[in-house]
């Protein structure tokens, strides 16, 4: 099973204003609760309040790690078009379609009424990868996955797929 073609798709670094948001988001709610928290006489109530307060912190700044941290690896082999899923050490293929399944590749700005239930594999708008949108027959049913690469590595799916 020979690789025709590989590619790496991870999110840039933060931004400055994603980060200031995040900045006032964080200070706003510390300010939030602390007023709250002060208003409160009952010790038991106060600290259920802090332990929901934490877990709610807790739960934003894990979701947020999982956006930043994700990584899409795209593979062609003669045969088969895979994506993976990397979120820190964890590793997971999300995607498996066989090269005579694909029907359609389109650029997402061409793709505005495709049928079928759309997955997406992209991450935010990147210097020299644009989206495309593949649609591919999957148990006889029509299914698109919107993903975002390269020129070369479009022409290397296109070229295989023979559209």
């Amino acid at each position: 099973m020979a690789v025709k073609a590989r590619e790496t798709l991870e999110s840039k670094q933060i931004s400055i204003t994603t980060l200031g948001i995040l900045m006032v988001v964080v200070v706003g709610y510390t300010l939030l609760y602390n007023q709250f928290a002060n208003t409160l006489e009952d010790y038991r109530l106060k600290t259920i309040v802090g332990v929901i307060s934490l877990v709610i912190m807790m739960g934003g700044f894990l979701i947020s790690l999982r956006y930043i941290t994700t990584i899409y690896e795209m593979l062609i082999t003669h045969d088969q078009f895979t994506i993976e899923r990397k979120i820190f050490f964890w590793k997971k293929t999300v995607l498996e379609i066989k090269i005579d399944d694909i029907i359609k590749i389109l650029p997402i700005e061409e793709a505005k009424k495709i049928e079928g239930p759309m997955r997406n594999y992209t991450l935010t708008n990147m210097d020299g990868k644009r989206k495309y949108v593949i649609q591919y027959n999957k148990q006889g049913k029509i299914c698109c996955a919107k993903i975002q690469c390269t020129g070369k590595f479009h022409e290397t799916l296109k070229k295989q797929v023979k559209i």
